[in-house]
């Protein structure tokens, strides 16, 4: 039995909250699907749909379980045959989220389950166009929203109706957009030209409306209205300004309601519209509808992959449906060739496109459900269709179905294909979201699970509990387990065949003595599961080291991408990168902040120095006896640390909690109420700048001291959580009783704050530097006299302060309940719209907003192009895809080819890439002279400078002795690299990389790739 899920567990979906939101959250925890076929497919969206969380989903599907079917449904075993399919999956379905009602639909004809108002949706799989017609009709009776998805092989389609009124609250889910004001025309219709540092960025037909603008006050807050795009900072809004030009303030993007009309299936067969990105839709539809047409005419069967004429069949109903139901001329209009091609592996369901498919599909459930996000617009087809060579073989045979589990694997790409993939030996980087879905679709596939199969995933670490929210491999009983353990373990309960081992290790230089050049060698494929750049691009540099392919995905919400890097055939990860994030100045976070993001990392840098910092610099300090002499070297910092330690030490050491309280009210006092009094003083409200012009304008925002007031709650949550993380650190009892801290707080000693005058603000972060290097001058005093103060560490033995390390995920430690209360009395203190704990915990966290829908789809994308790595396809085959499913967006790239490089040497030219290499191969006694000597001999280039990783290994230069050099080239290479570098060489590699500079007989330096110095 399903938990009551009256509120939102946020610790479970707190990842997922970020996409959705609140509202649209606890529309789909009162919504209930009934999902008809319970195939690979249909297992897939409801596993989507569950993890999600949703009320209940019904299943229905009066199917027996066969072999064939656990080829792309994971919830079936051997033991499973003969029984009911839903019956079989329902207990694991149900596993993935207690709050959910998983229970199998067994009774009642298809008018009596609609007509009972139990279910919100209807999703119907594995059905005929004929069957999916009756039950939209059923559904457009009841009020019911209908979508059908199916596969047929290598293409996937959706339908989606979700009524002749649906309300969609948010098209996109993009933040609603807000901007500086230069100024406003006099005119009408008013012209809003924007502040020049950054682009708009709205459409025409986005509704804004107006805040803090000076001149015209009946403007601020006005109802939101449309606007008209006139360049990248103009816009024009209709507003009479005539006579009334203004300037300053903000314009607010306000997201608007739209009703979206839906139209039955059985009218838009004859006239489709289509939301394809990865096909063409017109031909993709009359295959589709010629597939159904052959199954009425054959008693439900699909084509036979061995058979031509059932190939032809389908062609012909293709084009006989295109010529009387959509009245165009058949072959001029359709693809033929590609409807035979995908025609004959129609039969089949395979799990990579089931993850494709049923991650788009789960996600139309969820709009239909939430109100959130476009729908598709009404068809939606997907082919894959490059993932299987053109034309159709004249040998039908080898896709004979076996009867086994990958009997449709077989139908689709062939014995040969399906016997490379069991053999792929892949090291999987990460068993998170991607990585669960990824080690699903590789035991569904066969991948890895022959005898010279092998699977290697590591993952350092440890499962959450908000984890179990998308990462489906994971149960509650196995939090605080390693991620890659228990995914490596799930993933061998789905198909006994596979070969995996689990690793935790960190992949990095760190790692490189276990992922040595034996194990790279040993791989046909890296697939990566990341969640940080830095991470892709270490494995990136491995991979062209090695020569080895790359498929790389990542999401974002509902946004999602996959790269294919190929040697030699593409560029690599980091040919091209995005543009890093923009940095928030620190002038902007220390005097000037105009946003809650800079209000919040504000506050969690507060976090990071008084409850973190502070803690190590004392704990430094009593056990490091140079701890005096090592921070002398670093006199920027000298007065600041010596500060922190002499008052955690003395004047603020805590012996209570009562204590604890005191010092957070007077931190209270010095944050929010003195250093505001004085940036003011030294920047008052009327300051100009050297040009007359008013100071506090634009993004400078003049800020106003606050008042302590303890039934403000902002206040008193700062001073709760910052006197109980003080108390923490000290290790002594905190409260939670907000009484008690009431009390306490009454009985503070305030002193009257008087500002200095004439004390200098950094206005922009060159002054601030400026300040601190003129600041670390003529302190010599003071040094001393702070020194003086220390304790000695002999008078303070075993005592230690506990350093607090931010953790976003426990809402019962006071690390987002402090930030939060910071981060809002700081935007109090500046007139910036507060964040609430939710909003907080993002942005002090940096999470990145996920769901198990587009984690599904990449993970289907970049399964897909592994067939086409065995078949060793060409460029133009393989894929590189962008989606968002908030929009039904999908789009495919191929990849870019790698930059080339020319050197004209002696008698050739030479052109290479960045996975080229000079090959050598002189055998390991080669010394350096004969390595020189092979560079004149056969390139007519003369080394002048050799090195292996940092270690400078010969130069002709003069900074290096003659005697050196000419003890070096009678060396061996390996014994070069090993004495110089002073590392220890694996004799059984394959081959050692240097770095050669060189010049040409006419001494011209050139450039060339690395040097490849293979050993054996």
């Amino acid at each position: 039995m399903a938990a009551a899920q009256k509120e939102i567990d946020e610790g479970l979906y707190s990842r997922q909250l970020y996409v959705f939101g609140h509202d649209a959250q606890r529309r789909m925890q009162q919504s209930s699907v009934l999902l008809i076929g319970l195939g690979g497919l249909g297992v897939e969206i409801a596993k989507n749909i569950i993890l999600a969380g949703v009320k209940s989903v019904g299943l229905l599907d009066r199917t027996r379980s066969s072999t064939k079917h656990m080829g792309a449904q994971f919830y079936l075993s051997k033991s499973d045959e003969g029984k009911s399919r839903a019956t079989s999956c329902r207990t694991q379905l149900a596993e993935l989220n207690s709050y959910v009602n998983v229970h199998v639909v067994d009774t009642g004809t298809p008018s009596q389950l609609l007509s009972s108002k139990r279910y919100n949706v209807v999703v119907a799989t594995e059905t005929t166009v004929s069957d999916q017609v009756s039950w939209n009709e059923l559904c457009r009776e009841n009020g019911v929203k209908f979508i059908s998805a199916d596969i047929r092989g290598l293409l996937g389609s959706i339908f989606v109706d979700l009524g002749p009124k649906h309300q969609v609250c948010d098209k996109d889910g993009e933040r609603p957009i807000r901007g500086l004001i230069d100024s406003v025309s006099a005119e009408y219709p008013a012209v809003v030209t924007v502040s020049p540092d950054r682009r708009h960025g709205l459409s025409s037909g986005d509704y804004i409306t107006f805040d803090e603008i000076k001149g015209r006050k009946d403007l601020n807050g006005m109802p939101a209205r449309p606007i008209k795009y006139i360049s990248a900072f103009k816009f024009s809004i209709d507003i009479d300004m005539k006579g009334s030009p203004i300037s300053g303030g903000y314009f607010q993007q306000v997201k608007q309601q739209q009703e979206v009309e839906f139209h039955p299936l059985k009218a838009c067969i004859s006239k489709p519209s289509f939301s394809s990105d990865m096909g063409d839709g017109k031909t993709l539809h009359c295959l589709f509808q010629a597939l159904s047409k052959f199954q009425e005419n054959n008693s439900g069967a699909l084509p036979d992959p061995t058979s031509a004429a059932h190939i032809q069949s389908v062609v012909n109903l293709a084009e006989e449906f295109c010529v009387k139901i959509l009245k165009e001329e058949g072959k001029k209009s359709i693809d033929t060739k590609h409807i035979a091609k995908l025609a004959r592996c129609a039969g089949a369901v395979i799990g990579p496109m089931a993850a494709v498919i049923g991650g788009i599909a789960g996600q139309e459930v969820l709009k239909a459900v939430s109100g959130k996000f476009t729908p598709i617009s009404q068809f939606y087809y997907f082919s894959a269709g490059k993932c299987i060579p053109d034309g159709i073989p004249s040998d039908l045979s080898q896709f004979r179905p076996t009867s086994d589990r990958y009997a449709d694997y077989v139908s689709v790409f062939g014995s040969k294909v399906q016997t490379a993939i069991t053999n792929l030996r892949v090291f999987l980087v990460g068993a998170g979201a991607i990585g669960c879905e990824m080690m699903k679709n590789f035991s569904m596939m066969g991948a890895c699970s022959s005898k010279s199969g092998h699977l290697v995933v590591t993952d350092m670490d440890a499962i959450e509990r908000s984890n179990l929210n998308r990462q489906f491999l994971f149960r509650p009983s196995d939090v605080g387990s390693l991620k890659s353990e228990c995914a490596a373990r799930a993933a061998k309960a789905i198909n006994g065949d596979l070969n995996v081992t689990a690793h935790s290790h960190r992949v990095g230089a760190e790692s490189e003595n276990i992922y040595n050049g034996p194990f790279w060698t040993s791989l046909n494929a890296v697939v990566t599961a990341l969640d940080n750049v830095d991470a892709r691009l270490y494995l990136d540099d491995r991979c062209i080291f090695f020569s080895k392919p790359m498929l790389d995905s990542g999401t974002l919400g509902t946004k999602g991408n996959t790269q294919v890097v190929l040697p030699h055939i593409t560029e690599s990860y980091g040919s091209s990168r995005d543009p890093p994030e923009d940095s928030i100045p620190l002038c902007t976070l220390h005097n000037f902040p105009y946003k809650i993001e800079h209000t919040i990392q504000w506050a969690r840098d507060k976090f990071e120095g008084l409850f973190k910092n502070k803690a190590t610099e004392v704990n430094s300090y009593l056990t490091d006896s140079n701890y005096l002499s090592k921070l002398a070297e670093d006199p920027i910092n000298e007065t600041k640390a010596l500060e922190t330690v002499s008052l955690a030490l003395g004047k603020e050491k805590p012996l209570n909690f009562e204590n604890c309280i005191t010092w957070a009210r007077l931190r209270f006092e010095e944050e929010f109420h003195n250093n505001i009094i004085q940036l003011l003083t030294a920047l008052p409200a009327d300051q100009v700048d050297a040009e007359g012009n008013p100071f506090w304008t634009g993004h400078k925002r003049p800020p106003s001291p606050l008042k302590f007031d303890s039934e403000n709650t902002d206040h008193i949550e700062f001073i709760i959580a910052a006197a109980n993380l003080q108390a923490e650190m000290y290790g002594l009892r905190g409260s939670r009783d907000v009484k008690v801290v009431k009390d306490e707080v009454k009985k503070v000693k305030v002193e009257k704050f008087v500002a200095i005058k004439g004390k200098k603000v950094a206005k922009n972060d060159e002054e601030l530097e400026k300040m601190m290097e003129e600041e670390a001058d003529g302190v010599d005093f003071k040094l001393t006299s702070l020194k003086e103060s220390l304790p000695k560490p002999s008078s303070l033995t075993g005592y230690r302060l506990i350093p607090v390390d931010f953790e976003k995920d426990d809402p019962t430690n006071f690390h987002i309940d402090f930030v939060t209360a910071c981060s809002n009395l700081r935007a109090a203190n500046y007139k910036i719209k507060p964040a609430n704990k939710h909003q907080t915990k993002q942005i002090a966290g940096k999470i990145i907003p996920a769901i198990a829908t587009t984690t599904a789809l990449v993970s289907g994308l970049v399964c897909l192009e592994l067939y086409k790595l065995v078949q060793d396809m060409k460029i133009e085959s393989f894929s590189n895809t962008y989606a968002n499913l908030a929009i039904s967006h999908i789009t495919a790239s191929e990849p870019l080819p790698p930059a080339f490089n020319e050197v004209k040497l002696k008698d050739k030219t030479l052109k290479f890439s960045l996975w080229d290499r000079m090959e050598v191969r002189l055998g390991a006694k080669a010394t350096l002279e004969e390595l020189c000597d092979h560079f004149e001999e056969k390139y007519g280039l003369h080394i002048v400078m050799l090195s292996f990783g940092k270690a400078l290994l010969f130069s002709k230069y003069g900074f290096m002795a003659k005697k050196k050099n000419k003890l070096r080239l009678k060396m061996s290479m390996p014994d070069l690299a090993e004495t110089v570098g002073k590392v220890k060489i694996d004799r059984s590699a394959s081959f050692l990389m240097f770095e050669a500079m060189v010049t040409t007989e006419d001494d011209e330096d050139v450039d060339i790739p690395s040097v490849r110095f293979w050993m054996n």
